[in-house]
């Protein structure tokens, strides 16, 4: 008798690709509004950028088209695709989003810590917690040597550490998108750059309130932080104690054209 050959019943996978080209040229985009080479405001013209990239004028077209679905770029008719800028009633509504998901993701990292407690596992406390600390830290060392990006990188990605160690992938994903957008209110605003000089004393009292388990407290102390920029961003209102780069407030730009107010501008 022959040997008995057992089959093996696998699921439909799909291929494994590498990142496309479409994929690479979004995360670029997503990069230079992100630090500011492209700013609120700016224009992205097909024909420079696609030969800067080394990418056809359609593989830009599509990574733009996703900056645009995630609201990084408008597109006016007849006139082309600008970097989005942020007024009062975007960043009002921008507001509004954001505090869903921030409190939600300090929610479930909040009864995260409240089970550990419970369970009397104190250092897997300090372990889950420790990647916010050193953001909080490295807020502060940037404060005190006046580099007020680094200091605004920090929060931002204190504030996405909240989502990566909720571990809830959509939170995660909708947090990638939400620190460019922040960053665009903050460069669209036009007394400049800036941080609160405070920031610490903010992400101080969100620490304790995750590492006590207390998730109410969590959420009010993300309100309060999230309603006070939302005020600051908004020209000519008043404001705590900022601090700010002047050598933010105008944008460098890139090597293509910037416009100063897209809706009347003629390309």
């Amino acid at each position: 008798m022959p040997p008995r050959q057992d089959t093996v019943r696998l699921p439909l996978m799909q291929p494994i690709r590498r990142p496309s080209i479409i994929d690479q040229a979004e995360l670029e985009l997503r990069n230079a509004i992100y630090f500011g080479d492209l700013r609120p405001g700016d224009t992205i013209p097909e024909v420079q950028v696609s030969k800067q990239m080394g990418i056809s004028r359609s593989s830009l077209r599509e990574a733009c088209q996703r900056l645009v679905r995630d609201g990084l770029l408008t597109q006016i008719p007849g006139r082309g695709l600008f970097v989005t800028r942020m007024d009062a009633v975007t960043m009002s509504d921008f507001i509004d989003y954001r505090l869903g998901i921030e409190m939600q993701a300090a929610s479930i990292v909040a009864d995260r810590v409240a089970g550990l407690r419970a369970d009397g596992d104190d250092q897997a406390v300090v372990t889950l917690l420790a990647p916010l600390r050193e953001c909080l830290e490295r807020t502060r060392l940037a404060l005190e040597a006046e580099e007020v990006i680094e200091a605004g990188n920090a929060d931002l990605e204190l504030h996405q550490q909240i989502a990566e160690i909720a571990q809830n992938r959509f939170l995660v994903s909708s947090m990638s998108t939400i620190v460019i957008l922040t960053r665009m209110g903050s460069f669209s605003d036009p007394r400049g750059f800036g941080v609160r000089a405070d920031i610490t004393e903010a992400h101080e009292a969100l620490l304790g309130a995750l590492s006590a388990g207390d998730a109410s407290r969590a959420r009010a102390v993300l309100r309060e932080t999230l309603q006070e920029l939302a005020q600051r961003l908004r020209s000519g209102e008043n404001e705590q104690d900022v601090v700010r780069d002047p050598d933010l407030l105008e944008s460098d730009g890139p090597e293509w054209t910037t416009l100063e107010d897209p809706a009347t501008a003629t390309l």
